[in-house]
């Protein structure tokens, strides 16, 4: 036990390195988060707000804005500091500083952390053929991301993009490629599936912009003069409530996707404001967040000595990716938001449509279908849930070596825009180019495709709705509807557990296998065949997907008679609690 203190609102919170490279980069002015103890009573709680802004005020610092939400219990302030002062602190491991020695703040943070990425400047002609009908009705998908590409031929009039705050105006077209990408999938799916369009327009909300800096190419992220707590809150709230005098923009929307994390905030123990705002919202406004895990990208290091890895065989080399990938839970917490309790979180299989070569000198690390990727996060959750809670595709990540002398087999992640992958619509290289994709991977696109199969779900439930006994599908809200239905009725563990038991039991986790082996696979993969119609692909043992005539047994919550799909429904209704009142399903 000790007193909180500079150590903890500042060494352990990313901040310090974020403040070196504005340092380096010459900036003058720094911007910054300041959390600060939440305090029930108003008066203690302006109070203290007001000191902060006199210290901050004291170091020639600015204040853009401060935002308080007490159902969460947040009280921040977005200040921008002068970079002497940051070098002052930055310089003392214990700097006499009276912001920093302030007992009323928490954390300091960096700002626009929250960050989407599609790496890889290669682009491909995309054969525009979409299949579907053309856009009807409301949105009932919202997209939280960076800006789409609205005139694409794949998203052109299939999208409503709602931009209060003018992000547009900054958003070059071939910056646009998260936005895009995510876009592309919940309304599409993969491309390399030709699956059809969804019918309802997607909703799509702007929170990311370009990194202004240029330090990482490609980065897109939310702006460091913004709070993304008070951005993600005035979000939703004008989706629902209006904003003003406007009226609420998207009233039906039951899913949320955000397919973006913060960097610097790993899970820790505690749940993180924004997954307490998303916690909040899910149960205000009965809406589900599907929230991506979180990508890392970091080398691969293997138990075997380089000069002995041309020997191995593909199974051993799935072998020792698995058992590294596993070893290294320590450095692949979840990033928030997706700790949040309320929402359902999200990992990538490793699986694509895409049949053809790798990259040169490339190796696709794993021979058995329906495994983790090697870019996931891995949970457990708060108070050790199961986090992620499901595995939808994310496109294969080949490897590729290191050349540095290691004396063990380093291998870096692939992250360029060739193929393997998911193909998504993306800016083209030119300007006006409106029919070009390329090939990404990860949980976001995991992410952006459960997304799509909840509301393909929704077609369902409302199909159901109108036979007989459907009123008891409205005894539910919608949005609990879809995540135990994704959750329980159609993800499954497949094939993977076998390979994973086989590789990482051992005596010290025996007893607890089950739970240690959630938070690789939580409760299952989802094959988004399986949602609409019984599953008609399965494995090469490549890792791709072909047609099949044979349907797989999973259980189907299809369009097919109602009693074909009663196995699926059974267990939804027995998580969501309705089987022990009595009531059966439909």
């Amino acid at each position: 036990m000790r007193p909180w203190g500079v150590r903890d609102r500042l060494l352990e919170t990313g901040i310090l390195d974020d403040w070196r490279e504005r340092v380096e980069y010459n900036e003058e002015v720094v911007p910054s988060e300041i959390e600060l103890w939440f305090r029930d009573d108003p008066q203690q709680r302006q109070g203290a707000g007001s000191h902060v802004v006199r210290l901050i005020q004291a170091l020639d610092g600015h204040v853009v804005s401060e935002t308080i939400i007490e159902e969460i219990r947040y009280h921040a302030v977005l200040a921008r500091l002068p970079v002497a002062a940051v070098q002052t602190i930055m310089i003392s491991a214990d700097p006499d500083v009276a912001l920093v020695q302030c007992e009323k703040i928490r954390f300091f943070r960096a700002t626009g952390q929250m960050a989407g990425v599609i790496t890889g400047d290669d682009r491909l002609v995309d054969g525009i053929e979409v299949r579907g009908e053309e856009p009807r009705g409301e949105p009932i998908v919202a997209l939280l991301d960076g800006l789409p590409l609205q005139n694409h031929r794949r998203l052109r009039g299939r999208i409503v993009v709602d931009d209060p705050d003018d992000f547009e105006a900054d958003y070059e077209p071939r910056y646009r490629r998260h936005g895009t990408g995510m876009a592309s999938l919940i309304v599409h799916g993969d491309l390399e599936s030709d699956e059809e369009a969804l019918a309802p327009p997607l909703y799509v909300r702007p929170i990311l912009s370009p990194d202004p800096h240029n330090w990482r190419s490609n980065l897109e992220c939310v702006p460091e003069d913004i709070l993304v707590v008070d951005l993600i809150h005035r979000a939703v709230r004008r989706m629902f409530d209006g904003e003003g005098e406007q009226p609420p923009v998207a009233p039906n929307v039951c899913v949320i996707n955000l397919s973006i994390g913060i960097r610097d905030r790993l899970f820790d123990g505690a749940l993180s404001p924004l997954a307490r705002l998303l916690d909040w919202l899910s149960w205000k406004y009965r809406v589900l967040f599907i929230v991506s895990a979180g990508n890392y990208a970091h080398p691969i290091e293997l138990a075997v000595e380089r000069n002995a890895f041309a020997a191995l065989t593909p199974v051993e080399v799935q072998e020792e990716v698995i058992r590294s990938v596993a070893a290294d839970n320590r450095h692949r917490r979840l990033l928030s938001p997706a700790e949040a309790v309320n929402a359902l979180t999200v990992g990538a299989v490793h699986a694509d449509h895409f049949v053809g070569a790798t990259p040169p000198r490339s190796i696709d690390p794993y021979v058995e279908r329906g495994l983790p990727s090697p870019v996931n996060a891995q949970g457990m959750g708060f108070r050790r849930a199961i986090k992620p809670e499901v595995l939808s595709f994310g496109g294969r990540v080949v490897l590729t070596e290191q050349l540095l002398p290691n004396a063990q087999a380093m291998f870096n992640l692939y992250e360029g825009a060739l193929p393997p992958g998911q193909k998504v619509a993306a800016p083209g290289s030119v300007p006006g180019d409106e029919a070009a994709a390329c090939y990404t991977r990860g949980t976001s696109n995991a992410a952006a495709l459960t997304s799509r199969a909840a509301a393909q779900l929704y077609d369902i439930l409302d199909e159901l709705r109108r036979e007989p006994g459907g009123e008891v599908i409205d005894s539910v809200p919608t949005a609990v509807w879809l995540k135990a239905l994704l959750t329980h009725g159609v993800a499954d563990w497949g094939a993977a557990i076998a390979v994973l038991d086989r590789l990482l039991r051992n005596p010290g986790n025996s007893r607890q296998f089950k739970e240690y082996i959630t938070r690789l696979l939580g409760y299952g993969w989802i094959d988004s065949t399986r949602v609409r119609e019984c599953t008609s692909y399965r494995g090469d043992g490549t890792g791709r997907w072909k047609p099949h005539r044979r349907s797989v047994p999973y259980p189907s919550i299809s369009a097919a008679p109602l009693s074909e799909r009663s196995n699926g429904l059974a267990k939804a209704y027995h998580h969501i609690g309705l089987a022990d009142s009595g009531q059966s399903a439909a």
